[in-house]
């Protein structure tokens, strides 16, 4: 009886961490938030997904780019830049130089650097199953909770720019009953558009999610089309 108690005490040393965490996947939300500000001074756009106490934001364009990881809303990790970026690679020191009109090798048909709309077609469709299955989770457990900013337009028309605006007042109070509370402010003289926009979304049973996509994942169909495409991938690479 004795021997029975180290593994069932390793057993549940196991089971009930993965348990705690699978509650509170399933209980806590994931909430995310987009905002855009776009006029001639700033290009920003930023998302933050957050968790309970923990969240990363990403703000920025290309090199500028900054994403942080978050703990009660104060950045404790960053790193600027596209993730992934690869090193400029001078191609003439790799592959030696380009080749002539006459020495160019032509693709046969089937070649791996070539997508064969044949070959691509059955690929799709088996993924639309999969996909459709995930997408119909995430569409139920997702919640539109705001959007709220406000935008500048001006369509260098006046007469345009006032219908414009009249129809943006009488679509306003099923737009604020749609938690939807964004401002116009109309320009009459010029054309121009000016965004600063947040929207909020939450996913409410973020385990269910985290079901689908694993299933998503596990599929043939999935394994299928990420061969594919590493296949026509390494055509493409070694062409």
């Amino acid at each position: 009886m004795d021997l029975l108690i180290i593994p069932a005490f390793i057993a549940i040393l196991l089971i009930v961490p993965l348990l705690a965490i699978a509650l509170l996947l399933y209980a806590v939300p994931i909430r995310a938030a987009a905002t855009l500000i776009w006029n001639a001074d700033r290009k920003e756009p930023s998302v933050l997904i957050s968790w309970g106490c923990i969240g990363i934001r990403s703000t920025g364009l290309g090199a500028g780019r900054v994403t942080s990881f978050l703990i009660l809303n104060h950045p404790i990790l960053s790193r600027t830049g596209p993730a992934g970026e690869a090193e400029p690679v001078n191609r003439e020191e790799v592959a030696g130089p380009e080749p002539t009109p006459q020495e160019e090798k032509r693709p046969e048909p089937g070649d791996g650097g070539t997508f064969d709309i044949s070959e691509l077609v059955p690929v799709v469709h088996r993924m639309i199953g999969p996909v459709g299955r995930f997408g119909s989770a995430f569409w139920q457990q997702s919640r539109f909770e705001e959007a709220h900013g406000t935008v500048t337009l001006g369509l260098g028309d006046p007469v345009l720019t006032g219908e414009a605006y009249g129809f943006y007042w009488a679509s306003r109070f099923v737009l604020l009953a749609s938690r939807i509370d964004v401002e116009m402010e109309p320009v009459f003289d010029r054309m121009v558009l000016e965004l600063d926009i947040t929207v909020r979304v939450k996913v409410v049973h973020p385990l269910l999610v985290l079901f689908a996509g694993l299933a998503l994942a596990m599929d043939p169909a999935t394994k299928e089309a990420v061969a594919y495409a590493t296949r026509k991938k390494q055509g493409v690479t070694g062409a």
